[in-house]
């Protein structure tokens, strides 16, 4: 049993209306997490970078020849769905092909009868549901997929969410291309990732996250996580970024991590860009977080209007969200402000409300996203009811320079007229450019800082 793992080349479809010189390339860890269970369990298994090294499809079609896999799986988002398509088309007739990923997880059915080249889907977790495909145990008593039969399509029983994390080995990270990935505004050139949890017990109506990992919160011990810490350590790398949804959820526990790297003298820096709650930080914590690396922190607000705040559950408040980004340059950490623009409720008024206090609270960066209604959200489910979607395909569900609904009083036109209003007016203040300048230390930094500053401008003067 041979299986292919794929992550496609996202560049050109993330990036759309926006810029490729901003766009990160982050490794596939879900795939890794996949690869080492298989590997663990001694079946072979590789993974291609499609991303990474950014193949074309006849690149990936020669590469798919060479390693002649009997499964082929691979990650989608919505946006990607298309593409993954695309790739299944690129596989031998024998070859099963099995997409897995947010889109497949919200839409089983419907993504198997859009794209005939897709053999299966798994909905949730893969890690278990791909060891069961290697150990060829029949397809009917696999959970957690939706295939063809014959005319039919068979949605199999809910795979049971992974208990214990600590389980998992370590993803595979050499059957990935380390040294490729990259995130804006990192300190050091060996740069890795790491998923302590999965799992988010909020109610956001934009949300899709839970139809993967669920609406509870799981996670790893500090002792496993540090254990994972060491060991990359021990292969060169200087810098972390732990993109859970909830690092700080349990206080107690992100105290013990912060603990352990402080005993252990573990000299790393590290941040968490993927997104904290603003209502689970305090002074104590933030402080021991400094203590153990920790730099930056990506603080998601969403919107500076509380009237919205409420009416897309976030759970949080404005007054939440000042002290915590107070707290923060009080400690020392730096701040990246998340938004979105187009939330449940939103009109005009609201949207310029968000871009104000953005600039009130002036963070090291932000950024604006149009809000993207996905597939079996409850903001989804809204529009479909009270308004309309608008996107022609799934790649149009992007969150720069396109809108796929109108809702209320949001309409496209709005949306893109105040994304760009609202990087024009956060980042083309003398105050900023001051402050980018004088963190330029190198030739090489000047350099970068040109390139990301054209990037910018093409996103918001750009048509």
């Amino acid at each position: 049993m041979k299986i292919l793992l794929i992550q496609p080349n996202y560049r050109e479809i993330y990036s759309y209306g926006g810029a490729k010189e901003l766009t990160p390339i982050f490794p596939p860890m879900g795939l890794a997490y996949i690869a080492a269970v298989l590997k663990k369990n001694y079946y072979n298994v590789e993974i291609l970078e499609a991303n990474a090294f950014n193949l074309t499809h006849e690149q990936i079609k020669r590469e798919i020849e060479k390693y002649k896999p009997d499964y082929v799986g691979i990650t989608s988002t919505t946006c990607m769905i298309e593409e993954a398509n695309e790739i299944a088309k690129l596989c031998p007739e024998k070859t099963k092909v099995i997409v897995g990923g947010i889109h497949a997880s919200s839409l089983p059915t419907e993504t198997l009868e859009e794209f005939k080249a897709i053999d299966m889907v798994c909905i949730g977790e893969g890690e278990e549901t791909f060891l069961e495909l290697a150990k060829e145990i029949h397809i009917s008593r696999i959970k957690g997929i939706a295939y063809r039969k014959n005319d039919s399509i068979i949605t199999n029983s809910p795979r049971p969410l992974i208990e214990n994390l600590d389980e998992l080995p370590f993803p595979a990270r050499e059957l990935l291309p380390m040294t490729k990935y990259y995130s804006a505004g990192s300190k050091n050139k060996r740069i890795d990732y790491i998923l302590s949890s999965r799992g988010c017990p909020f109610n956001c109506v934009f949300c899709a996250d839970h139809l993967v990992h669920g609406k509870r919160f799981r996670y790893r011990s500090p002792e496993n996580v540090v254990k994972e810490i060491e060991y990359l350590i021990s292969q060169g790398v200087e810098e972390f970024d732990f993109i859970d949804d909830n690092f700080t959820l349990l206080k107690d526990r992100a105290h013990k991590i912060c603990d352990l790297i402080i005993e252990k003298n573990l000299k790393i820096k590290w941040r968490c860009s993927n997104g904290v709650r603003i209502d689970k930080l305090d002074e104590d914590l933030l402080v021991k977080m400094k203590q153990a690396g920790c730099y930056m922190l990506s603080l998601g607000i969403e919107s500076g209007n509380d009237q919205i705040l409420q009416k897309m559950k976030k759970g949080i408040t404005k007054e939440q969200a000042r002290k915590a980004v107070k707290l923060c340059k009080e400690v020392g950490i730096e701040t990246r402000g998340l938004f979105m623009l187009g939330n449940l409720g939103e009109n005009e008024q609201t949207m310029l409300d968000t871009i104000n206090f953005a600039k009130e609270l002036d963070f090291e960066t932000a950024t604006f996203h149009i809000t993207i209604p996905f597939p079996k959200t409850e903001y989804w489910e809204l529009i479909q009811k009270e308004g309309s979607i608008t996107a022609s395909c799934w790649k149009d569900y992007i969150a720069y320079g396109n809108v796929v609904f109108k809702h209320g009083e949001i309409n496209p036109e709005l949306l893109l007229k105040l994304q760009k209003q609202a990087y024009k007016s956060y980042y083309f203040r003398p105050k900023m450019a001051f402050r980018k300048l004088k963190q330029i230390r190198s030739l090489s930094g000047l350099k970068d800082f040109t390139k990301k500053a054209l990037a910018a401008v093409k996103i918001s003067f750009g048509k």
